[in-house]
């Protein structure tokens, strides 16, 4: 990789950033494949029994929740990306139009929730348990995680393709549970709506967002999309609007066929056996629910390293760290870290719901960072967002981000009362790192920054606003 000259004693700044290697390969289907198997996933087979133990019969208003809070937040989200479309514009957004340190400490926050790949897989772990106990729900975890890990290695080309055929099995295996549950829908017995009150609905809707808002995974492949302007506004808004009406098609029978008893925390596979003939019920398991689990693994492998290969380039983390293989186009050493966050909480026998927590308080943060960022393009990067294929009014924006910022912070309110020790360990010891970093690579960062042409109080370079403002005229 080249490096300009060394000067006056200070660290050489590459000429070419390690993720100039990505591979510009996921068209309009890929897209789609990878935010709707990112949202119709791990979340819903794993959080639903959840949510039905808090809510009861709730459980499907606070799907519809979830997903209005969520469209909410994508909507100036979506118009961000769509007008500044980087790899990993977790970090990149708020590096250039808010601060550089709060991109890097978002991006450092966010690569945490990863431990959310061991909620899939032990989430993958119940239903293989429900077909054979000899499964073991933390080997499956972690073989599933390290699975995916290695075929991630392989690139962007084969996953987003292998997306789009686990997107059509799962969607298949979720419409025949919810079109045989409907069916055997229990009315006189439905559980109550609201068995603990206004409140625990509106915590259960908190953490459901976590299994709603899966879409925002695409704004981080803005360097590998064909055409990113056009598709991410599509993936992001459109596939969750989609996706919320399934969730609550299943969400129905999961609370209303057996008593509230018997599926209060329980996987979906014990309504979907009273129900299912066995060879549907077994569809159901492998197509639907294993499916949704494995593709979300897939999808998080996928687009989960971007923000981080952004912040190295940068400076934050050592370059070597966020190297791009430049055969597959994968950063690899990113995808270890990752794995290995992904795998410990699994092996240390944290349960689903703790985890499946921690990861919707990080979401609700993102959000709140992202959507201010969105407003912040206007004014730092004008000419940038006045080509946007998807841009929203000044007042319609302004007044979109204040409601997206006030729900998401009520429902990371709600989130933060139920944290329990490990969480808040896990948390405190992560950040320490992150601020340590922080703190002793600020001199390399801002010397890296301003030899690219950056602020290093906030704001693209010119080369870079002047080369986003040609795709975007070019996509629209």
């Amino acid at each position: 990789m080249s490096s300009a000259p060394q000067q006056n004693g200070q660290a050489p700044v590459r000429a070419t950033l390690n993720q100039d290697n990505l591979k510009r390969s996921i068209g309009l289907p890929g897209a789609i494949g990878i935010s709707v198997n990112q949202i119709i996933g791990g979340g819903i087979v794993s959080l639903t029994g959840v949510a039905i133990a808090m809510t009861g019969g709730g459980v499907s208003i606070a799907y519809v929740l979830a997903a209005a809070a969520v469209i909410i937040s994508s909507i100036p989200y979506a118009s961000l990306a769509a007008s500044y479309p980087v790899a990993g514009g977790v970090y990149t957004w708020p590096a250039r139009l808010i601060h550089p340190s709060a991109g890097f400490l978002l991006a450092w926050l966010t690569s945490l929730g990863k431990g959310s790949l061991s909620l899939y897989g032990l989430a993958a772990g119940q239903y293989m348990h429900a077909i054979n106990p000899w499964f073991n729900e933390i080997w499956v975890a972690v073989t599933l995680v390290s699975i995916f890990f290695v075929s991630n290695l392989a690139g962007a080309v084969i996953s987003s393709r292998l997306g789009v055929v686990l997107m059509v099995v799962m969607i298949i295996g979720f419409c025949t549970f919810g079109l045989f549950g409907m069916a055997e829908v229990n009315w006189e017995i439905y559980p109550e709506m609201m068995p603990h009150g206004l409140v625990e609905l509106l915590s259960a809707a908190a953490l459901l967002s976590f299994a709603t808002a899966g879409a925002y995974g695409v704004g981080e492949l803005g360097r590998e999309l064909k055409n990113p302007g056009r598709d991410i506004p599509l993936a992001m808004v459109g596939g969750t609007a989609i996706v919320g009406i399934i969730y609550v098609i299943v969400a129905v029978p999961a609370a209303g066929v057996l008593p509230i008893a018997q599926v209060a925390d329980q996987p979906l596979s014990t309504v979907a056996q009273e129900f299912l003939p066995t060879g549907l019920w077994i569809f159901f398991i492998i197509g639907g629910a294993m499916v949704a689990i494995i593709s979300t693994m897939n999808a998080e492998l996928l687009w989960g390293t971007k923000s981080l290969l952004a912040a190295s380039d940068d400076g934050w983390i050592p370059p070597s760290w966020g190297r791009v293989n430049k055969r597959f186009g994968t950063p690899h050493w990113l995808l270890c870290i990752l794995y290995f966050i992904g795998v410990i909480p699994a092996i240390a026998g944290v349960d689903v719901s703790v985890i499946g927590t921690a990861a919707s308080v990080f979401v609700q943060i993102m959000f709140i960072v992202i959507v201010i960022a969105s407003i912040c393009i206007r004014w730092k990067m004008p000419e940038v967002y006045a080509r946007s294929p998807f841009r929203l009014s000044a007042p319609v924006h302004y007044t979109i981000v204040a409601v997206a910022v006030a729900i998401a912070a009520y429902q990371g309110y709600l989130l933060l009362l139920d944290f329990d020790y490990r969480v808040w360990t896990a948390c405190c010891v992560w950040m320490g790192i992150g601020g340590i970093l922080a703190l002793t690579r600020w001199p390399i960062v801002k010397r890296t920054l301003a030899a690219r042409g950056i602020d290093h109080r906030g704001g693209p370079p010119a080369s870079e606003s002047v080369r986003t403002a040609v795709e975007a005229r070019m996509q629209s």
